[in-house]
């Protein structure tokens, strides 16, 4: 079978094509979305391929996800854009005390099968209002499953699954990760939604990590010396975690290093290496942790050089952590400063 190369955005906009064909109680609100490229092209031509079910909506986030919760409620199967997480939160109510609640409520017997996209993370000159993650406070929502794309094939896989699946699903899309390519099936499928993946395996660490930080590790791990044998894990799930997989590579190891693109206060790093700690997986040093700073994210390019983990520091971590002596490799303003463009 011959590779079919698209892009992560292309693959959203896929699932949700072969989605909407399917299922008839499907249908896509959000700011934009019947634009010509709207959501950044992932419902690009949908609206005219499927009339009156992808609809364009005010900007009134509380009230467009509140109608959606109702909707959901009600048996039809609503998806939700939200172009950035900031502007998500002004539906705070109606994901985290309705939607995430109603069937916990009314006895098990009434779920909410809605699925929420919503647009996270680092952009070039976005600066400190435009480019937070907030994983962790979505992953701390008692009733939502959480899971954050990495790759195209996974955004597709997972979307799918998301739209299957009668609980309100959210998929925290990192921007930062839309240019990538990858060979991605044609046909329509669905990847578990509460599974980590092995990506690699390996003998001396475990490196776990997800979105935008999984694809740094991908790439720090050209640079690592031959010698090195890492486990690296794409978390994919954010609620529920998948522990019983990390904790296995981890018993495996000995060594644990986490990723995170986002301030290290209460981040999902903090609770992986939490649980390996509570199940007292014998290690061979400190787990460690490489995060952003604790402070807003800056919109000048000179102070954001220093902000997110590279994937020079992510070997540089790793190789102390090894003993081994840590590289030399500066990087360019592209490698800095512009979202990936490669193919997976």
């Amino acid at each position: 079978m011959s590779e079919r190369i698209i892009k992560y955005t292309e693959a959203l906009k896929e699932a949700a094509d072969q989605m909407l064909a399917q299922d008839p109680k499907m249908f896509i609100v959000g700011l934009g979305v019947s634009y010509k490229n709207g959501a950044d092209g992932t419902t690009a031509g949908l609206a005219q391929k499927y009339p009156g079910r992808v609809l364009d909506t005010p900007v009134s986030e509380n009230a467009v996800t509140g109608m959606a919760v109702g909707a959901a409620i009600n048996g039809l199967h609503p998806l939700v854009h939200h172009g950035r997480i900031e502007f998500a939160l002004l539906a705070a109510d109606p994901m985290f005390t309705q939607a995430a609640k109603w069937n916990y409520m009314f006895g098990g017997g009434n779920p909410v099968p809605i699925v929420l996209r919503i647009n996270v993370g680092r952009q070039w000159g976005n600066g400190p209002q435009h480019t937070q993650s907030l994983y962790a406070m979505f992953g701390s929502v008692a009733g939502l499953k959480v899971v954050v794309p990495s790759t195209p094939k996974m955004a597709k896989g997972l979307l799918v699954a998301a739209l299957k699946d009668k609980n309100p699903v959210v998929l925290l899309e990192p921007r930062w990760l839309f240019q990538l390519k990858e060979n991605v099936p044609e046909e329509m499928y669905d990847v578990p939604l509460d599974k980590a993946r092995v990506v690699k395996e390996g003998s001396d660490i475990t490196v776990v990590s997800y979105g935008d930080g999984f694809v740094a590790v991908l790439e720090a791990l050209e640079l690592l010396p031959k010698d090195v044998s890492v486990e690296l894990i794409d978390m994919v799930s954010l609620s529920p975690i998948d522990h019983d997989a990390i904790a296995r590579s981890v018993a495996k190891t000995g060594r644990l290093l986490t990723v995170d693109t986002t301030t290290p206060a209460f981040n999902v790093g903090s609770e992986v290496i939490a649980e390996v700690a509570r199940r007292a997986v014998v290690l061979k040093g400190a787990p460690q942790s490489l995060s952003c700073p604790l402070v807003p994210c800056p919109t000048s390019t000179a102070l954001t050089a220093e902000y997110y983990p590279t994937k020079v520091d992510i070997v540089g971590t790793i190789c102390k952590m090894l003993g081994k002596p840590a590289i030399e490799r500066e990087l360019s303003f592209e490698e800095l400063h512009l979202p990936p463009g490669r193919t997976l």
